[in-house]
């Protein structure tokens, strides 16, 4: 009697393990193809990458929820710094905000923190299940990452034979279209000299490196366009042992190359453009409009409302704190013309709203990914992190919802194609 009992037992048993396996299949590879496109469409279809980017992380709390007792922990680490960066934006915004008149859902800050935070149960879900999915997880990543770069690349040309002023994508601005595609353009570009070397994928590297960095000359982003091959170079040298002298000439060469046709028509005009606006903000006090006087003044009046208020204050508080400074020294006064976006600097912008404590959360998620990026050999991850620290010098990343999503998907995604392809390189936990 009870061999026949169990018999039913068991099949039910059975029945029950064998579909919650399908599920977590299938909301593992839900979650994870949802990712990717919401990376790639990032660059052509910015609601549609919206959306994917909710249904990955919908995807991920679903199988979540269903395999509770299936979970990896040894990555939590990474993600409570992704974590912790989102949950300092939504304290500051609920402790500056909650119940006063200034209160909107609206506010860039809190949804950017929001954001943060729903990458890391997306995060989560991916990590604690992608060694039972290792091949096919890596051919997805791959493929996923050079079919957005070749879409986002062609996306590029099309605008710039469309003779439009500047490249920008679908994000309708050039200088962060410029951060997001560099990222992207350096993740592809390592992921494949991470692979078995051979002149073949040199080559690959070499064009890729050519082609986006004719694409990032096109957007007129100084920053971008002068970081680009550095960040390259510094990446190359630390973390790879086989780079080699031919291949250190042969990127020198592509670069002398790329600079000697381009100095002319592009390089050139953005150095005499750039040097005049010094010289007008010198000779103005700061009087007067231009990309880079508008900054530099910004910066100048930011670090005076910083030293003025150090434990932060609301945007309306710091447009006062500007005006107050521009009535008193009667300079600086095109700081007031974008200060309510941001003062296109993720350190100082961070620093003047959420305070020196938020500076420090802020210095402490570039040091602890940077550091952990070279522990652990993980060239893509470096590049994506150095890219992040580079934009932040003249712009804030994680207030735009496009790139803040995009960029934290691309670290997750990051990790784990270091995680599948080298899987003897430990993590602490």
């Amino acid at each position: 009697m009870s061999r026949m009992a169990s018999s039913p037992d068991l099949r039910i048993t059975m029945l029950i393990r064998r579909n919650t396996e399908q599920l977590r299949t299938v909301f593992y590879f839900l979650t994870l193809v949802s990712a990717m496109l919401s990376i790639m469409l990032t660059f052509i279809d910015i609601k549609a990458a919206k959306v994917l980017f909710y249904w990955s992380f919908y995807f991920s709390l679903a199988g979540i929820l269903f395999n509770r007792k299936d979970v990896d922990r040894s990555r939590l680490w990474f993600l409570a710094m992704l974590a912790i960066l989102g949950a300092s934006k939504l304290i500051w915004f609920y402790w500056e905000y909650y119940g006063g008149p200034d209160y909107t859902t609206y506010n860039d800050y809190m949804n950017a923190g929001k954001r943060l935070l729903l990458v890391c149960v997306t995060g989560y879900w991916l990590f604690s299940q992608m060694q039972h999915f290792r091949a096919k997880s890596i051919l997805c990543i791959k493929y996923g990452l050079l079919t957005a770069f070749a879409a986002a690349t062609a996306y590029g040309f099309w605008q710039y034979f469309s003779d439009m002023h500047r490249v920008e994508f679908a994000l309708d601005r050039a200088t962060i279209s410029a951060y997001g595609y560099a990222m992207l353009s350096m993740v592809v570009l390592f992921l494949l000299a991470s692979e078995k070397h051979s002149p073949g994928s040199m080559l690959c590297c070499l064009a890729i490196f050519l082609l986006s960095w004719f694409v990032l000359m096109q957007t007129g982003t100084r920053n971008m366009m002068a970081a680009y091959p550095l960040i390259i170079l510094v990446v190359g040298v630390l973390q790879f042992r086989h780079f080699g002298l031919k291949s250190l000439l042969a990127i020198l060469v592509a670069v002398g190359v790329l600079v000697a046709l381009s100095y002319k028509p592009i390089i050139k005009p953005k150095l005499d453009t750039t040097f005049q606006e010094y010289t007008l903000y010198n000779q103005s006090n700061g009087n007067e409009n231009g990309s880079l006087t508008t900054r530099l003044a910004m910066w100048q009046v930011g670090w005076w409302c910083l030293s003025a208020h150090p434990l932060g204050m609301k945007s309306e508080d710091r447009t006062a704190c500007f005006q107050r400074y521009v009535d008193t020294y009667h300079k600086d006064s095109v700081s007031m013309l974008y200060e309510k976006v941001h003062l296109h600097n993720e350190v100082l912008d961070t620093a003047s709203l959420q305070g020196i404590q938020g500076a420090v959360v802020l210095l402490m998620f570039y040091l602890s990914l940077v550091v952990y990026a070279l522990r652990s050999q993980n060239s893509l991850l470096l590049a994506v992190m150095l890219g992040v620290i580079v934009s932040g010098l003249t712009d804030v990343v994680f207030i735009s919802r496009e790139l803040t999503v995009c960029v934290a998907l691309m670290l997750v995604v990051c990790e784990m194609w270091n995680a599948l392809t080298r899987p003897r390189v430990t993590h602490s936990a």
